[in-house]
């Protein structure tokens, strides 16, 4: 199964939330995607939001985080429109679960990690993104080892 951009995102999210020393260099984006697994692809990602140019760690985490939020609000949005035309019983139970999932992570794992991050508490941030990182999988498992859907749909 093709991994979700959601994990490679909350990896990202996860690395960059921990407290990193600022750094006088000119590219901190640069400097800390490099200590990633996707150096590319989270230099891609940050660069893409015009804060990370002057941005210091915990605003690279910030904007990790609002990517996480965006990316489980289009995945919600995927589910809801899934479900309505899933034909069976079994999918629509495993997407009803996702939906679940999904609500959690924008409910009771993003608020508290932009929190943690603001008040400069990384430790509590990185807990909650973990979390979030764990309830994602279990979405796709529900869908029995089969190509979950929600991947497919992002093809």
């Amino acid at each position: 199964m093709k991994t979700p951009m959601f994990f490679t995102l909350l990896s990202f999210a996860q690395i960059l939330l921990i407290a990193i020393p600022p750094l006088g260099s000119a590219d901190l984006v640069s400097c800390t995607c490099k200590k990633t697994p996707y150096a590319i692809l989270c230099a891609t990602a940050l660069r893409f939001d015009p804060r990370s140019s002057t941005a210091d760690t915990k605003t690279l985490g910030l904007i990790m985080v609002d990517k996480v939020e965006a990316h489980a609000k289009s995945t919600l949005t995927t589910i809801k429109h899934l479900r309505g035309k899933a034909p069976h019983p079994r999918t629509k139970q495993a997407l009803t679960s996702c939906e679940q999932s999904y609500r959690i992570i924008l409910s009771a794992m993003v608020p508290p990690s932009k929190e943690g991050l603001t008040k400069g508490d990384y430790k509590f941030a990185v807990e909650y993104m973990n979390a979030a990182a764990n309830d994602a999988p279990e979405c796709e498992a529900g869908f029995g080892g089969s190509k979950s859907l929600l991947n497919m749909s992002r093809v």
